[in-house]
């Protein structure tokens, strides 16, 4: 099972004071829909402006370095090197299935 990491020090920083407590909730939202649904870390426009104040506080992700602008949306920026991408989530739940089948099979015949 995926999940979205967010740095224990982030409350600190001052990107995320520049940001505010609202843009930081989008951002943590969005990442785990991101999360969720194996985008990468592209976000889609229609899911910000489902938000309330959703563009204005997408502008303060991309204005304090969080995101960047994307086709139809927004790319949180560095998301393989602070999140599993797609592909590695992928292989592990493969990886998971076959240790699975593997004790399924051991428990199976006994062994």
């Amino acid at each position: 099972m995926p999940w979205f990491n967010a740095d224990d020090k982030m409350h600190g920083h001052p990107k995320v004071r520049t940001a505010g407590l609202e843009a930081i909730g989008l951002w943590v939202v969005c990442g785990t829909y991101c999360t969720d649904y194996l985008t990468d870390g592209q976000v889609p426009s229609w899911y910000v402006l489902s938000w309330p104040k959703g563009k204005h506080l997408a502008d303060k992700l991309v204005k304090t370095g969080f995101w960047e602008h994307a086709p139809d949306g927004y790319q949180f920026l560095s998301w393989d090197e602070y999140q599993r991408t797609k592909e590695k989530v992928l292989e592990d739940r493969a990886k998971g299935r076959q240790r699975l089948a593997d004790w399924r099979a051991t428990k199976k015949h006994g062994q």
